[in-house]
């Protein structure tokens, strides 16, 4: 099988690189190395796989990609901080580059699956919480006047009562927060109407593994959290602590991409997450435990007007694409951070 990663010098898209190549495919790659993500080439790049350095709107295929068979498609800007930074920037390179993609993709006459990775950005704020003693459904919107007096958790507009959030499905309207939510999802209408092959869109939740960077100044809070405890930095919590985020070894998502190439039909989006939640004080708690350290996180009491509560998705059409669950944060988490024990910052 000969397959199009685009990313793949990333961390993701290393993964899936490797993946490819240990079964046996034909891979080429295209990433432009930005250097908002790499200082250098990374190490890791292989030998047996074909690298092409290039932005992806200005790609000029040759014979080498007519017979591609399966396109993966990781590469995309990132950071939401970057993109408040550098809009014109975020969405040109990951809409237009994604664009440009779909275009190719259409006169490529061999090529049966396509396989875009988007995110949970997408989704915005449209998490649904239900009241534990009522059972009313409502949004995620919390009152100020709440949140200065210390009350964080999502409260009933009916009862009052607390609301627990429910797992975020695939059927939930898109409606991004910002820039990088809405570049994702631009990647994702760029392949309305394409039918020269199966599509599936794959939605990640916050992603963690080996090569995930800790001193990337867009990096995620797990990236942040493991990152600050290994350097014996006290971590800075919002709220109490208590919030919930759904994070999802990389692993799952490098099965789930190979699954779908083997599959005949697949949903048209995917969540890719684990769908258990975790603290933010218990993931703490986890990664000073594999890292060998003593850490207690500051709880700071403050809050950031618009911050979600809590993050979780619903697994279920991952869970039938791998045919088993998905790997707990508790789990993967000393696969993914153990090589930070007694190493130095």
């Amino acid at each position: 099988m000969k397959v199009l990663v685009t990313g793949g010098a990333g961390f993701i898209g290393s993964h899936v690189v490797d993946a490819f190549r240990a079964s046996g495919s034909v891979v080429h790659c295209i990433d432009s190395l930005d250097p908002g993500v790499h200082r250098n080439v990374p190490s890791y790049l292989r030998p047996d796989v074909d690298y092409c350095f290039v932005n992806l709107r200005h790609f000029r295929p040759d014979a080498r990609y007519e017979d591609v068979e399966v396109i993966v498609h990781l590469a995309a800007l990132g950071g939401v901080t970057r993109a408040a930074r550098e809009p014109e920037n975020i969405l040109q390179g990951n809409a237009g580059g994604t664009a440009r993609l779909v275009s190719l993709a259409a006169g490529w006459k061999k090529l049966r699956r396509f396989i875009l990775v988007s995110s949970f950005s997408v989704y915005g704020s449209n998490y649904r919480y239900r009241c534990t003693g009522c059972g009313n459904e409502s949004n995620g919107d919390r009152r100020q006047e709440d949140l200065e007096q210390g009350l964080f958790e999502v409260s009933c507009g009916k009862c009052g009562g607390q609301c627990s959030v429910l797992p975020i499905a695939e059927s939930a309207s898109p409606s991004p927060l910002e820039v990088y939510g809405s570049s994702k999802y631009m990647q994702e209408l760029c392949l309305r109407g394409f039918t020269h092959c199966p599509a599936t869109i794959l939605r990640l939740s916050s992603v963690y593994g080996e090569r995930l960077r800790l001193d990337d100044g867009e990096a995620t809070i797990i990236a942040k959290l493991a990152g600050w405890i290994r350097c014996g930095v006290v971590p800075q919590l919002f709220e109490d602590g208590r919030q919930l985020r759904d994070w999802v070894y990389v692993g799952d998502v490098v099965a789930t991409i190979m699954a779908l190439c083997e599959a005949e039909v697949s949903a048209p989006v995917i969540n890719v997450c684990s769908g258990y939640p975790t603290s933010l004080r218990d993931a703490c708690s986890l990664l000073a435990d594999v890292i060998g350290v003593e850490c207690r996180p500051k709880v700071t009491g403050s809050f950031r007007p618009g911050d979600m509560r809590h993050c979780l998705g619903d697994p279920s059409l991952m869970r039938s694409v791998l045919r088993r669950d998905p790997v707990l944060f508790s789990v993967g988490a000393r696969i993914a951070f153990a090589s930070l024990s007694g190493v130095p910052a």
